[in-house]
This record gives C-alpha cells, structure tokens and sequence, in this order.
C-alpha cells in the first residue's frame, strides 16, 4: 500500500538548520517578579528602605497621608537618580549589584563609611507594586537635574500584553515646582498604554496600538467571566480621568522639595495598601484586624538596624502618619532594646563563631560576669564549598519569670515584661540591616519555643522573653542567601547548618548555666531561700508597745544621760592633769572608772525606734544625739588613757595587755552574770504566771460541762447533749492550742537566737512605709489620671517637636543654643516618661559623657547661685578624668538635682562647699553643709520623702530611677565609702566606665 500524503516527510524536516529563538517576555513578569515575591506590606517597606540604605541615605521614612485615596511616601536623602539612572537601572530588572558600578564609577557615600550592598537579584524596587497601583518617583543627585518617573502597576497584570508594548513616562526638569506642570504630560503617556480606540487599532494592525487593543479586549472578555465588578481597563480609565493626587502637603515631606535638602529620592504611592492605609482611616482603632496589621508592621520594622551592633550605621528610619494635618511617629529606629540593654539583663551570652564553628564569648548569669566561655561543636560544619558557614556574631540576653528568682529590682523586672512584648525575639541581620522575618513572634527560626514544650526548665530560653540577634555578613557567608521572596534565607545546607550550630549553642549553655540542673542557679536559688527564710508579721499593739516603751526609755533616762555628760567632763579633766603630772597610780583607778562609764553609757543607749513617733520625734534625736556624744567622748577618754598608760606606765608592754585583757575579760563576766540573774528571774516569774495559767485552764471545761452534767438526760436527748459536750471541748482546746502554741512558738524563736524585737522593728517599719506609700498614692491619683489622658497627646507632640527639629539648617542643628534646647527637651521627656505609663521618649543612641563637660554643665547652670551665694565649687581631676557612655538628657539632671539640694542645706552654714570628686572607681558628690539624719538615710530615695521646707520628693527618687535604666547606682554614702566632706556625701557607681 502506498503510503499516506498526509505523513509528513521526516526526511526533509531532519535536512531543515535548527532556528535561533528567544523567550518572549509578557508584562505579567513584572507583576510576578514585584507583588507577586512580597509576603506583606511591612516586607514591601523594608525592601524600599533597603534601597535607600544602598544609596547611601542617612534618613529615611514612611509617611502614610490621609485623604481619598491615601497616599504613602518613602523619602531619603540618599545619592539619588539621574534620569540616565532611571533609564539604564531602575527600569531595567534584574541588575546586579555587585556589577551595578563600573570599575571607574565609584557610589558616592557622603562621608559614610561604605555599605556592603543588600540588593542581590534587582528587583526590589518592584516591591512598591505591593504597597499602591501608582508609584510617583521624583530624585536628585547633587550634580544632575530633577528626575521623575511614573508607572501604573496594573498594566503589568495583563497578561496578554508584551513588556515592550507598556510606555513609562520618565521626565527631567530644574526646579522642584515644576513637578506639577510636568505630571499632566506623564499622565497622557500613562493613557497611551490602555485608552486605544478601536479605530486607531484598526489603522495598523501589527503596530503596538493594535497589540495594545486587542491584549486589553481579551484580558477584559477573560474578566468579565470571572463576574468581577469592575474590570482592570475600567479601573484605569477611572484613576487617570483627573490629574495626579500628589499635593503640596505630599511634596513638602521630602527634604529636596522643602530646600532642606540637595540629594535624594521621593517614592510616592497612591492608593496604599490596606495594611498601611488603615492607619488613616476613620472607625474604631480597637477593631482586631486594624491592631494585628499594625502589630505586624511595628514587629517587622522595629529593629530594621542591628540594634545589638557596637558600631550600628549611620541610618535613621521612622513611619509617620499624617491624619486631620497632624503628624503624629508610630515607630524609628530609637524604638528598640540596644546593645546596653542587652548586657544590663541577668542573663546573657554575647560573643561569636569561628569558621568551625566554636564559640567563644562572655557569659552573664544572674547578673554575675562569668567571664569568657568556650563551647565547641559535636560536629564541625563543613569547611569549604557551598554548605560552608563562615564567622558570625552572636548574643541573646533573657531575665527569670518569677520575680522571687530574679536577681533585678521590682522596677526594672516589671519594665522588662513590658520591653518584651514589644522588642523580643531572636532576629537574624545580615551586614547590619534585618533579614525577614526572623525575630517575629510568627517565626521562632532557632526553634526555642519547640525545645520548651519538651522541657521548659531544662531549655530555659523562650522566644517570647529573649533578646538578641545572629550576625552575619555577605562577604563571610555568601551562601546564606534571601529567598526569592525576601522572606527568610534559601533552604540549604549552610543554613541548616547555621541554625543548628545556635541551636546547640543554647542547649549546652542553659545546661552549664541557665536551666534547671545548672549549678549556677542552684547556687543562686539557694541564696534567694536564705534571704527569704523569716517571715514576719506585725499587729499594731505591738506597735503602741514599741512607740511607749521609747517614749518611757528616753523620759526615764534624759537626766541619767546629763548626769553621764557631766561626769565625762570631769573625767576629761582628771585625765588632764594625769597627763600633765605623769602620775602613774591614777592611771589604773581612771581606767577602771571609764571601764564603767562606759558600760553605763551602753545601757542608756535608746531601743530601736518604730517608724513614726510623731510629735516626739525631735526628743528622740536629741537624746539619740546626746548618747552618741558622751559615747564618742568615753571611747576618746579610752583612747587617751591607753596611749597615757603606753608612755609612762610602770609595767612593761605584755603585762599592762595581759592586765587589761584581764579586765575587759572580767567587766564582760560580770554583765553576763548579772544577765543570767536578770534571765533567771525573769523566767522563774513567767514560769509561775504559765503554771497559774495552766491551773486555772485546767478547770475551764469542767466548768462549762458542769450544767450538762447535773441536768437530766432523757434518751431522746443523749445524742445532742454528748454533741454538745464534744463542741464544748474543741471550742476549748482550740482556744488553748492557739494561746499556747503561741508561746512555744516564741521560745522556739529565741531558742534560736533570734532577737524579737528587732523584728517586730523592721515589721513595723514595712507596715508604716506600705502605708505612707498608700497615702502618696491616694494623693497623686489625680495627677496620675491626668497624665494618662495627656500622656499620648504628649508622645505625638514629643515625636513632632524632634522631627521638625531635625529639619533645621545644619549651622543651627550644630549651634550651641540648639543643643541646649534639645537636651533640656530631651530631659523634660525622660522626667515624663517615669511619671507617665507611656513610652513617652524611645532608645536614643548613648553618646561618650566625660566628668569634665558634667561639671562645666553643672558650673554653667548654678554660675549665678554660686556667685550670690559664696558657695566653692570644685571638680577634682580624677573627677574631671571619667568617661562613660550614655545619654546627657538621663545624667545632667541627676548632677543638677544633687546640688540643687546642697544649696538648700549649705544656707544654713557658713562654710560652703560642693565638690565632685572620683575615689576607689566611685564618683563622689559632696558638699560641706549637715548632711543627712541617719534615721533618714533608707527613705532618702524614695517618692515623696523631703525634710525640704517647700520640697517635693522628686528629685533624688527620678535620679535613681534615671540611673537605674543604665545599671548605674546612686547611694548615700556609708562608712564604707569615701567622704569627701564633712556634710552630704552621695556616692554613683558609673556602670561601663571608659578606661
């Protein structure tokens, strides 16, 4: 059979050369590469801000404006583009950045040091097509003109459109005011790309207006069967019907336009994502879906910058909402837990990794420095090829959950509690800017929370309480490389890797270290059940006994303790005259007699004072006082006797010791022989009024059963009378198990050795603090309500005074009365933000503070004071030498503080002096006036507490607390501490002094 005329010759295709083709790019790809990559708008946000970072900006921010339809901003002052970089990069996807530069071209950096790039694939500049349908660029560069491009995303969604049909309109131009003029003529090449005829197409039907045409009726017939209300052609034709919704209050955000600035680049998008345009919208903020976006976009952009990094970049961001012509600052990069943070935590690890993975880093546990630890890999990662993991950093810091167990102060472990909703996590940043999304709650990479449903005491970190951050590098580890989405590094061998080396870093550490079989919490938890073994408790009858036994003790004693002074001064004569004549027999019977003295002087000293003693409260110090005199009068007698006796007494050296020894030995057996009568009497007497006791409780129940007894029981009865006899004898017994449980429980007590009244002292002393800290609470109530109605006026007002601060010229930014507006700003805020549960001012980077500019500050604000009131200020050298880091706005005011009360108390002498000055690693603050009361000392500090005449109690207590953000610690000085004068003496331990 012949064959088929249908078969096709194979023969002559096998003979046809094979056809050179290329892949045909549709407009969709742009969409795909763009929204299509992106997770969530918050990601979208940081791809932009990433871009700015390449460029080398200093500043960046998102403005979300309101209004129909809202419209957002990302603005830098970045090197900007010129329209060929417009035209050769930005519109060109997919360039390189580590070919983006030629070999001659080098980025211009503006002083900045350099910036390893963090474009990879070049195709981050499509994320604004997640956040709005219409992205407005304007930019310039220092050297070139204006330069605008404008592009209409949903062009790229059709797919039956070739990317080489789609028009961009791209402009430049001198002046910034003309951007208004120059958008009418953009628009209409916007339009070219949609609004054909079906004439015009007809006319060439292979030209782009004839593709165009017929792409845009078949993607809307497509549409229409899908039964959607619009189609993506009607919804262009409506959005470019009018003129460009950009406005002056748009433009006036970016810096160039406002002539605050030379270089840079604005990105405006219009019709913004829902998930940012919900800030602006009317209707409730409690609604749960507005709450979790915007927790989304505060956990993804807080921390963009390494905020654990000794030397972070120069770059600054923040997001701005514009509502009602208000801007108020949702979040910046001052809004995070710092590196100083971090190593003020109880727990912390903070070192790196070698190309083998060891670690090697300090390690703080319960706020203890253990110093450098080492931890070694069960299995070293692969050293080469593309599974290799190069060196990175690596720190985490975390606090105990129960408070009993932590080593911070009640203050500080509450605040963390609250810093740990909103800053922790474990984050992972590459060169200094943040990977997404590690180090959201949404994505434990290390896994910590997973290893706790195993063993939470065992693992001990959680993800929800830890801070901290894996640090690597594209140059050190070129193979951890972002996903395609920008969500999270590729699936490879070095990441696994990567993660399982801080994996086993933790397990093995909260073994040494943290968790529950660590020795080292052992040791500590037994010191907290030391410290918390004996409880106390107090009744105010106690109380009224204490209080009138001092008032008895020191009426009964006042002329004793007269009497005692006068003796003491004729002693102080006698020992004169020893002296004088070198009797040598005197010495022996004067000796004896101060012996005495002083003993007697011992038994007059008052009892432990209760807390309030009210109007005799000034009885009690003078006699206090007057003790302490004739006290320190005896023991300079004791003095001056023993130093008499060394130069003329009539033994030798070892027999007037052994003597003496002798002596002491027998004044002491003595007093302790009388105590043993006194003792012995005192209990014989007790014993007696118990054996009394006993006996009269021995008839009690007889007593009460006597009429059940004697009266008649019928059987119907007998069951509720022996009831009532059993009642009878628990009512008793418990009675009697309660009153003599008591006093077993008390010998128990001084079986022990432990002293009851002093006890009941410090009971007492709680009881009365708890309850003048109740009434200060009463009485700042209102002032509490009100600040909590201002307080978040008072943060938007905060936010707008240093964002419009910072839009000042650089020669008044850098001029000396600007900056003292800016930190006395600044310290007005710190001092608001412990008054106020809001988060009034956020993390500012610490600046090097030495004591030579705290004491020409302090010499500049009081130069006046001192002047009028003769008042010597001095600043030692080795006071003048410190140097720490921190925040001038939290350490003036502590210093003005300090010597804004010695002022008050030096106008009471003549001999006026306040010195600072640095002995033994400690910063001493002192001045020559009375100092303070010692019953005063424990009770400076704390709110309220003033013997001020007009003083609030403010002061010392917001110096400690501002101290106490940074670990620093102010105190009163004890004998300890150096003293420097003879008046007021405050002692600060500067935490991180600079060597």
């Amino acid at each position: 059979m012949p064959p088929s005329t249908n078969k096709p010759d194979t023969r002559r295709a096998a003979s046809r050369p094979p056809n050179g083709v290329s892949f045909q790019t549709r407009a969709r790809t742009i969409d795909h590469l763009g929204r299509g990559q992106i997770a969530d708008a918050p990601t979208a946000v940081s791809e932009l801000w990433k871009n700015s970072y390449d460029a080398y900006a200093r500043e960046v921010a998102l403005h979300i404006f309101d209004g129909s339809p809202e419209i957002g901003l990302v603005a830098d002052d970045g090197a900007g583009m010129s329209l060929e970089t417009f035209r050769d990069r930005w519109l060109v996807i997919g360039t390189e950045s580590k070919i983006e530069f030629g070999e001659e071209e080098e980025p211009e950096t503006f002083g900045l040091d350099e910036r390893v790039r963090q474009g990879e694939k070049g195709i981050g500049r499509l994320s604004a097509a997640f956040l709005a349908p219409i992205s407005f660029v304007v930019s310039k560069t220092t050297d070139d003109r204006f330069a605008a491009v404008l592009v209409d995303w949903r062009l790229f969604e059709n797919p039956f459109l070739l990317i080489e049909d789609i028009r961009i309109p791209l402009v430049e131009f001198d002046r910034a005011e003309d951007i208004h003029r120059l958008t009418k003529g953009m628009i209409e090449i916007i339009r070219s790309n949609f609004g054909i005829s079906k004439s015009e197409a007809r006319r060439d039907p292979g030209s782009r207006v004839a593709r165009l045409y017929e792409g845009w009726r078949r993607f809307s017939e497509y549409e229409e069967t899908q039964k959607l209300n619009t189609t993506t052609h009607d919804e262009l034709q409506a959005s470019w019907a009018g003129e460009l919704a950009i406005e002056e209050r748009h433009l006036a955000e970016w810096p160039v336009y406002s002539g605050l600035g030379s270089h840079g680049t604005a990105l405006f998008m219009i019709g913004l994502h829902h998930d940012l345009a919900h800030w602006v919208r009317p209707g409730p903020k409690e609604d749960p879906a507005k709450q979790e976006t915007a927790e989304l976009l505060r956990q993804t952009l807080t921390g963009f910058i390494d905020p654990y990094s000794k030397r972070s970049p120069d770059f600054n961001y923040e997001v701005l909402v514009h509502n009602d012509q208000r801007a108020s600052r949702i979040l910046s990069s001052q809004d995070v837990f710092g590196y100083d943070e971090l190593l003020a935590l109880e727990h912390v690890i903070d070192g790196g990794f070698d190309a083998r993975g060891r670690f090697k880093g300090r390690v703080i546990a319960f706020g203890k420095d253990l110093g450098i630890q080492e931890y070694a890999p069960r299995r070293p990662p692969p050293a080469s090829g593309r599974d290799h993991v190069g060196p990175f950093r690596f720190c985490i810091g975390t606090f105990e959950q129960e408070e009993k167990k932590t080593t911070h102060s009640e203050r500080e472990f509450d605040g963390l509690f609250e810093q740990a909703r909103l800053y922790a996590g474990l984050a992972v940043y590459r060169d200094g800017l943040r990977v997404m999304p590690y180090g959201r709650p949404d994505s434990d990479f290390f896994k910590l929370e997973e290893r706790r449903t195993k063993h939470a005491g065992r693992y001990f970190f959680s993800f929800r309480r830890v801070f901290g951050r894996v640090a690597i590098s594209r140059n050190t580890n070129p193979y951890l490389k972002d996903k395609a989405g920008r969500e999270g590094l590729v699936e490879n061998r070095a990441r696994t890797e990567l993660r399982t080396l801080v994996m086993d870093l933790l397990v093995e550490f909260a073994a040494r270290y943290f968790g529950t079989d660590a020795p080292v919490r052992k040791d500590h938890l037994a010191e907290v059940e030391k410290r918390t073994a004996a409880g106390r408790e107090t009744t105010e009858k106690v109380r009224s006994d204490q209080r009138t036994a001092v008032r008895n003790f020191v009426r009964t004693n006042t002329k004793a303790v007269a009497a005692a002074r006068t003796r003491v001064e004729q002693l102080r004569s006698r020992v004169a005259d020893i002296v004088k004549k070198k009797d040598r027999s005197e010495v022996a019977v004067v000796t004896s007699i101060v012996r005495n003295m002083h003993r007697e002087v011992e038994e007059l000293r008052p009892p432990p004072p209760p807390r309030k003693l009210g109007n005799f409260e000034d009885d009690y110090r003078q006699y206090r006082d007057a003790v302490s005199e004739v006290s320190d009068s005896v023991e300079k007698l004791r003095a001056d006797l023993a130093e008499a006796e060394a130069k003329f007494g009539a033994e030798t050296p070892q027999v007037i010791v052994r003597k003496r020894a002798e002596a002491n030995a027998a004044a002491i057996a003595d007093f302790l022989k009388e105590m043993r009568r006194s003792l012995s009497s005192k209990f014989g007497a007790l014993q007696s009024e118990w054996a009394s006791a006993v006996e009269a409780d021995l008839g009690r129940y007889d007593e009460a059963a006597a009429p059940l007894i004697k009266g008649k029981v019928s059987e119907i009865a007998l069951a509720s009378t022996l009831n009532l006899l059993d009642l009878k004898r628990s009512d008793i017994e418990g009675d009697l198990r309660n009153r003599y449980g008591a006093l077993t429980r008390a010998l128990d007590r001084l079986k022990e050795g432990l002293d009851l009244e002093e006890a009941l002292s410090v009971i007492d002393d709680d009881r009365a603090e708890l309850e003048d800290r109740l009434r200060d609470i009463y009485q700042v109530a209102q002032l509490g309500i009100s600040v909590e109605i201002i307080g978040h006026e008072l943060e938007h007002l905060d936010a707008e005074v240093r964002r419009n601060l910072a839009k000042l010229p650089e020669s008044v930014r850098s001029s000396k009365p600007y900056k003292t507006a800016l930190d006395a700003h600044s310290a007005l805020t710190e001092k608001l933000r412990f008054l106020s549960p809001l988060k009034i001012a956020g993390y500012r980077n610490r600046e090097l503070i030495s004591g030579e500019e705290i004491a020409d500050y302090v010499a500049e604000f009081f130069r006046r004071r001192f002047r009028d009131e003769k008042i010597s200020f001095t600043a030692t050298k080795a006071f003048r030498g410190i140097s720490f880091n921190d925040l001038r706005s939290r350490i003036y005011p502590v210093f003005i503080n300090l010597v804004n009360n010695s002022l008050y108390w030096l106008s009471f002498v003549n001999d006026r002096q306040v010195v600072f000055d640095f002995v033994d690693g400690k910063a001493v603050i002192a001045d020559s006036g009375k100092g303070v009361d010692p019953d005063d000392i424990g009770r400076l500090f704390q709110l309220f507490f003033t013997r001020r005449s007009r003083g609030r109690g403010l002061g010392l207590f917001l110096s400690r607390a501002n101290l106490a953000v940074a670990r620093h610690q102010i105190r009163y000085a004890t004998n300890a501490d150096p003293h420097v004068l003879s008046g007021a003496n405050f002692i600060i331990e500067f935490r991180g002094l600079v060597e």
